[in-house]
């Protein structure tokens, strides 16, 4: 996204409180080119974001700890650095506030997951997704969803994979982030028929949306949202055909 002109003028505002020392709006410099305006941050500004969430977290801003996690993990405006991403999330997960501490536990989940320069622990990331799941967080949910389905430290239940990601989808709506990774998963299964039967106008309909949203997330800069492109197409494209098979429209 670009600035406009009330956006700059309301950068230069706080680009004076921070030379005061104003810790709010350090904070909220970071936040807006970090979430908003990444397209107009330069090397300099990287440095000021960067700059500005540290100084914060030394004030006990543990937001700033997880939006510097993410900055790691993701390598945004900085070299991408798994260990350092672990270190903030950790850090994190005692915040006070609600969200914050969710995110970490999700995000300190996909670390143990996936193995983020670290060695996968199921365990770990289990017991991690859990503590932000029991609050309801659709992330968390559907990759609970994800360790059922493919019998990742729990036992391997379909079903109860797909309760996870329905659950999960309950809690966001279509604009979220996470709705094109709900989607594909839902879609999927009703393609090819995990934990229920197989749906294939669901599946249509599912996996129409996360493409949708995925090319969304790509415009946003999701750094791992292209690489799933290619299978949500192929999905989406044999649910066609085996629609217009059903129907007689095949050519």
């Amino acid at each position: 996204m670009r600035m406009t002109k009330k956006d700059k003028y309301r950068i230069k505002v706080l680009e004076k409180r921070i030379a005061d020392g104003d810790l709010e709006a350090m904070m909220e410099y970071a936040q807006s080119y970090h979430f908003k305006f990444q397209e107009e941050a330069t090397p300099d500004i990287a440095q000021k974001i960067v700059k500005g969430y540290e100084t914060c977290l030394e004030a006990g801003d543990l937001t700033a700890a997880l939006n510097l996690g993410a900055m790691y993990y993701e390598g945004n405006f900085i070299p991408r650095d798994y260990r350092k991403a672990i270190k903030y999330y950790e850090q994190a997960t005692e915040s006070d506030d609600e969200e914050t501490q969710l995110r970490a536990w999700t995000n300190l989940g996909y670390c143990y997951y996936y193995g983020r320069d670290i060695p996968v622990d199921d365990e770990k990331a289990f017991n991690c997704y859990m503590r932000a799941a029991i609050q309801r967080d659709a992330n968390a949910l559907y990759k609970i969803g994800d360790m059922y389905r493919y019998g990742r430290y729990v036992k391997k239940d379909e079903q109860m994979a797909l309760i996870f990601y329905r659950q999960a989808q309950c809690e966001v709506y279509e604009t979220y982030p996470e709705y094109a990774d709900i989607a594909k998963r839902i879609g999927e299964c009703a393609l090819y028929g995990i934990g229920m039967e197989k749906d294939l106008h669901l599946a249509l309909e599912m996996l129409a949306r996360s493409e949708v949203a995925t090319y969304k997330k790509i415009k946003e800069r999701d750094p791992f949202a292209a690489s799933l492109l290619p299978k949500i197409k192929r999905m989406l494209n044999e649910a066609k055909r085996q629609v217009e098979s059903d129907l007689g429209l095949e050519e």
